[in-house]
């Protein structure tokens, strides 16, 4: 990919994912179990879900679930070709109303409205965010998003996962390794859960969590997974 800059192989590298497939989340419609418990637990404890935001919606099986429990959408992706496919399914389910899908980058400015969105979902994205500027980036736009008593989900692998704990590449901290996917060809960072309460915090706390250690096949070969599910709900005394 000589020439090309790393966004520009970020890109490459994902629409090269989201035709040929080896993560689950790439081929997969059903959406994310993470993303499922959510959605019940906020329905279940009465909390509103009419705006939602999904930030790296990849072909966008969550953001079509979100929008059959009837919430508006707003899904991003930088990868044109995920849209397209995101798009053209909305349209198949008759959901092409409540879905508003966008080419975007979730680390440069969001076109929504501040204090917008009820819940924030990432599934397996912000662990693809590299750069520290770039998550920092990223953390803001998701505070300026959401709404007072709004949530966000995030979902993660974390450190001692088995797929990604064989491809570290350097441990920049106790919390926090950098590996680099040969197959898919990015970097990503392993968290602990406690590192990424404390990235969030303290605007965001803990509200409900999550863990997963059951295996998961990844590029045709089975792996024991360590991911963790977090719903963080904005701090009241942080706004």
């Amino acid at each position: 990919m000589g020439g090309m800059s790393d966004k520009q192989q970020q890109i490459a590298a994902w629409t090269a994912e989201y035709a040929e497939g080896g993560i689950p989340s790439s081929v997969r419609d059903t959406p994310s179990g993470a993303v499922v418990w959510a959605v019940g637990e906020l329905k279940r404890l009465q909390f509103p879900l009419r705006e939602a935001l999904d930030l790296g919606c990849g072909k966008g099986r969550n953001s079509l679930f979100l929008a059959e429990q009837n919430a508006h959408v707003t899904a991003m992706d930088f990868t044109p070709n995920a849209i397209e496919q995101l798009q053209t399914e909305a349209e198949k389910r008759r959901l092409t109303p409540l879905i508003r899908a966008l080419v975007q980058d979730v680390t440069e400015p969001l076109p929504i409205a501040p204090e917008s969105m009820d819940l924030v979902i990432d599934a397996f994205c912000f662990k693809h965010i590299a750069p520290h500027e770039a998550r920092m980036a990223y953390r803001a736009n998701l505070l300026r998003a959401l709404r007072s008593r709004g949530h966000f989900l995030i979902s993660f692998a974390s450190i001692g996962d088995g797929y990604y704990g064989q491809y570290v590449v350097e441990k920049t901290s106790a919390e926090e390794h950098l590996a680099v996917d040969p197959d898919l060809g990015v970097e990503s960072v392993v968290y602990t859960r406690d590192a990424v309460l404390k990235f969030f915090a303290p605007e965001l706390q803990l509200f409900a969590e999550l863990q997963n250690n059951k295996p998961s096949v990844m590029h045709g070969k089975e792996y024991q997974r360590k991911t963790y599910a977090l719903l963080l709900q904005r701090n009241p005394h942080m706004i």
